[in-house]
């Protein structure tokens, strides 16, 4: 058999041509963000200096293109402590997200670990000042579910309506109490206006909140309400945010109350300025108080009746 050098050639350049334009429909890319602070804390009657992360991690995002307006994809991102160098405390690498998604024109399914919608839905955007991370983050809100094992769904969006819906397996797991954990969410965005719903569920415990956000020129004014039962106590938990942008920089505020049982309730109040210095990197300084009054017990390792207080400066950069 009479093999043409220039068909060869040809098919040969054919075969390269291929595998290039394949390689072209995916990626990975490398994603991340440090944040540190200075902080002094005053916890009951203790006060402390101290160093602080505020959510650091880094991750690696996966995706392909497959034809046919369908796309797959992976997500795995590792939280670390800024201040020491240490993974998760409970000693899973990937513990922020570690996920793997297919979607196309019917949506988005994405299996494995990742926080709730719901929380996403409403908690995280009246968080104006620093994204929910740091001392300063929501310290009433309840986060409901279990993240680990999640089978989850996001609709197409619309006319501006994004719906999700999750399952979390308990795979006869005695800490996820043996019972799957359900979280719904719903966004809407029209003009000036965003909302947001949300509802979760795991065993006895439940919650379900409704958001709303306002923006306009240099103001975004955001807030939620939000109805739980946390092991057999009632919660309501309100909270209000408002942001003004001057140039490079924004003035935060945001105020929280909470409710349980009989009488006991707390505050939360943050006041900041976060300053941008590029699009990736900003400075920021942040004042917040936890206050628990009639035997209540909200906020990190905080006792009935204790309060918190933070001074926090800090730097944050997105890479």
């Amino acid at each position: 058999m009479i093999f043409s050098l220039n068909k060869t050639v040809a098919a040969v350049g054919l075969i390269a041509a291929s595998t290039a334009a394949v390689a072209d429909t995916s990626s990975v890319s490398v994603y991340g963000r440090i944040d540190t602070s200075i902080a002094s804390v005053k916890t009951g009657n203790e006060r402390t200096s101290q160093l602080n992360n505020g959510g650091s991690y880094f991750g690696f995002k996966g995706v392909e293109t497959l034809g046919s307006g369908m796309k797959a994809g992976f997500i795995l991102e590792s939280g670390f402590a800024s201040d020491t160098g240490t993974t998760a405390a409970n000693g899973s690498f990937f513990d922020n997200r570690s996920e793997l998604f297919l979607a196309g024109s019917f949506g988005t399914v994405r299996l494995g670990r990742f926080l709730n919608p719901s929380y996403y839905a409403v908690a995280d955007r009246a968080s104006l000042h620093n994204e929910d991370y740091g001392i300063t983050y929501d310290q009433l809100y309840q986060d409901i579910g279990n993240v680990s094992n999640r089978l989850a769904y996001t609709s197409p969006v619309m006319h501006g309506l994004t719906l999700e819906s999750s399952v979390s397996f308990h795979e006869r797991d005695a800490e996820n109490q043996g019972k799957n954990a359900y979280d719904l969410a719903a966004n809407y965005d029209r003009g000036n206006w965003s909302f947001g719903a949300g509802y979760g569920e795991h065993g006895n415990d439940t919650q379900y909140a409704l958001r709303a956000t306002w923006t306009q020129n240099a103001w975004t004014l955001s807030g939620y309400h939000q109805r739980a039962e946390v092991e057999g106590e009632k919660i309501d938990v309100t909270r209000a945010a408002v942001a003004y942008a001057i140039g490079a920089g924004e003035i935060h505020a945001n105020f929280g109350h909470a409710n349980g049982e009989g009488k006991a309730a707390a505050n939360q109040w943050t006041v900041g300025y976060n300053h941008h210095l590029s699009k990736r990197t900003k400075v920021y300084a942040f004042y917040s108080q936890v206050q628990n009054k009639r035997g209540a017990a909200f906020g990190d390792d905080l006792n009935s009746n204790e309060d918190r207080k933070s001074v926090s400066v800090g730097i944050r950069h997105n890479f």
